[in-house]
């Protein structure tokens, strides 16, 4: 087998102009298939919650907190405002929320004096102090900061650190609040951030609390140690857990139909050897490729291996050239006599031929879109038992030999199976939701992973390793 150079045209050129050359002309292609052959109490005056500022506090500028009433269920039925997260549930005088690591709470309160409520939350402070001082907690480096002031507002902060599954430390901090409004009339509301279930939105509702209440939050942040610390561990047991390099590199041929069908490329076929799945697998490889036994399935990659869509792309040459326009230059002439010749079925498949003689490229260019498949087959065959595991890692080695040698790198690779996948299709490619783009769009998603199938040396020894 030669190895191809660089073809003249990329894949999305030679879409683009498949697209622009017959837009509108109906396709016959075959439907897509997972193997690829053939979501009234009394109220008080509304007002905002003090030392908010109403300025940058703008409801129309949050995007995570709201502004909302709780009401004094124990008292005498007033409401009262107060900045809350998106999402929280209201019931009974009691706001709850729970989502991004963070939990909230808020209740209301009203007493003759303002003294009572600080008392109320040094109270509700004390008791969790000395819940996570216990030698049994869990809790580690417990502090306690000294009552804060915020113009007539209090609040206290709790840090401290606890350990996962795994023993790495992380951060808990808790904040309680006591929002005076007016004599003997507050809110308190309590934030507590566990470190182990931070994502990308939490310090942004944190941001827009502290916003509201115009107070410094940055102090119950997470540092980011555990979030660190816990990467470093998932990639050690990755490193650990991780198949062979020669073996992901036969997974990487097949990743893009992997991908599709939402499966893992770094497990050889895309998924474990369970009795489910090789029931599904089964299922599958009789539907699409009316493989039912051993016989059948090498039948059937021994034709890929020969023959394959190059051998159907060779007829359409050959056809095309009987009919006296295969070398036809210009495109419009082509397109009148192809729509002329009487030729109906898989149409577009004559265009893509047409387009690989006119670049100087043969049948055999699309070889990648058969002799991945081959990959993805073999590995299918382990699943359903057709073959073992030594076998089928075997073939792919040798029939992945034989795709390093033609290509000359991942991209030049993919550029050949995805022009082959369209030529299956007979695809005109006429939307961005078309088989074959959402196909190289799976390519571009896996082209993108930190430590995707392509990040792989296209060059590496490819060598026996299981």
């Amino acid at each position: 087998m030669k190895q191809w150079k660089k073809p003249k045209m990329k894949l999305l050129a030679l879409i683009l102009l498949i697209m622009l050359a017959i837009n509108g002309c109906g396709s016959t292609g075959p439907s897509k298939q997972v193997g690829e052959n053939k979501t009234k109490p009394a109220r008080t005056a509304k007002k905002e919650p003090a030392n908010s500022d109403k300025e940058d506090s703008d409801d129309s500028e949050l995007q995570y907190i709201e502004l909302t009433e709780v009401e004094d269920y124990y008292g005498d039925k007033s409401l009262y405002p107060v900045y809350v997260p998106k999402g929280h549930s209201n019931e009974n005088g009691f706001i709850f929320y729970s989502d991004h690591g963070l939990i909230f709470a808020a209740s209301a309160m009203k007493y003759s004096a303002n003294e009572y409520l600080m008392e109320s939350m040094k109270t509700s402070v004390e008791f969790s102090a000395e819940e996570w001082m216990d030698d049994n907690s869990g809790y580690t480096d417990v502090e306690l900061s000294e009552i804060l002031e915020n113009g007539e507002d209090r609040y206290q902060i709790l840090t401290a650190k606890k350990e996962d599954l795994y023993g790495i430390p992380y951060e808990v901090s808790h904040i309680y609040y006591m929002n005076i409004q007016e004599t003997g009339c507050g809110v308190l509301w309590d934030l507590e951030l566990s470190e182990i279930g931070v994502d990308s939105d939490t310090d942004s509702i944190i941001d827009e609390l502290a916003q509201c209440y115009d107070v410094d939050l940055d102090v119950i942040k997470a540092s980011g140690g555990w979030a660190i610390a816990n990467e470093e561990r998932l990639a050690e047991e990755k490193r650990a857990n991780s198949l062979p390099e020669t073996i992901l590199w036969f997974n990487a041929t097949y990743a893009p139909l992997t991908y599709s069908n939402g499966f893992d490329w770094e497990k050889v076929g895309g998924m474990e050897p369970s009795e489910s799945n090789q029931q599904l697998n089964k299922f599958l490889l009789s539907r699409d490729w009316d493989i039912e036994d051993e016989a059948s399935a090498l039948e059937t990659v021994e034709s890929l291996k020969a023959n394959g869509h190059r051998a159907k792309c060779r007829e359409c040459m050959e056809k095309l050239k009987e009919l006296g326009i295969l070398d036809e230059k210009n495109e419009e002439t082509f397109l009148k006599a192809l729509m002329d010749s009487g030729i109906e079925e898989n149409l577009y498949r004559y265009v893509i031929a047409y387009q690989l003689h006119q670049s100087g490229l043969d049948a055999d260019f699309i070889a990648a879109w058969d002799l991945c498949r081959v990959n993805q087959l073999y590995a299918d065959f382990y699943i359903c038992g057709y073959m073992s595991y030594e076998d089928a890692l075997d073939a792919s080695l040798e029939n992945s030999l034989i795709l390093q040698k033609m290509y000359s790198s991942w991209e030049d690779m993919v550029n050949a199976y995805l022009l082959g996948y369209q030529f299956w299709r007979s695809d005109p490619v006429l939307t961005d939701d078309s088989p074959t783009m959402e196909r190289y769009q799976c390519y571009l998603d896996l082209l993108e992973m930190e430590d995707g199938p392509y990040t792989l040396d296209w060059n590496m020894k490819l060598e026996k390793s299981w």
